[in-house]
């Protein structure tokens, strides 16, 4: 069985390629704390220890990216990692930074940001009386993906977020901010 063909002018873009919200807002933040700071796109990336063409990306064309590149973009700017992801964002709040190289971030040991979406993710299903297989079904993930996503915080795209942010009907920040103990 094939799938269904959906006919696009010449063009325009696939649905799959549409920047969602929050990966416009971390584009736009992105720039503007960036500029506020004072540094250039390559200054940025050495600081944060990452690829050039994927900040270009970001800011350019709102590219999908993981956490672990929020993480080390914010961390760079000096930003608590969720602030580049919030809507209303103060950008006020950037200053100038080193323009050191930063160590990069471990590929193992998770993020606070994927920390607070693994306990997020699993205290909204909860809360929403969602089983595992339920979330991933709907979501368009493997049911070993929701599962690996709650108990080891693996790096996962924005992308992955807004897909399970919409079947649990909450936002992205919803599952990224952190929560009073």
């Amino acid at each position: 069985m094939s799938a269904k063909r959906v006919s696009r002018a010449p063009g325009e873009p696939s649905p799959h390629q549409e920047p969602t919200e929050i990966r416009r807002t971390l584009a736009r933040n992105l720039r503007q704390v960036r500029g506020a700071a004072g540094l250039s796109q390559a200054a940025l990336t050495k600081a944060a220890a990452c690829d050039r063409r994927q900040v270009r990306n970001i800011e350019d064309t709102a590219a999908n990216t993981t956490l672990d590149t929020v993480a080390r973009l914010a961390k760079a700017l000096g930003l608590a990692e969720i602030d580049l992801l919030l809507p209303n964002m103060d950008n006020g709040t950037a200053k100038r930074v080193s323009l050191a190289p930063r160590e990069p971030l471990s590929e193992t040991k998770p993020t606070e940001l994927r920390r607070t979406l693994a306990r997020n993710l699993r205290q909204a299903r909860e809360v929403a009386g969602i089983p595992q297989r339920v979330l991933a079904r709907a979501a368009g993930i493997s049911l070993s993906g929701v599962r690996h996503i709650e108990v080891n915080a693996p790096n996962v795209t924005l992308d992955t977020i807004t897909q399970l942010a919409k079947q649990l009907g909450c936002t992205e920040i919803d599952l990224l901010r952190p929560r009073d103990p």
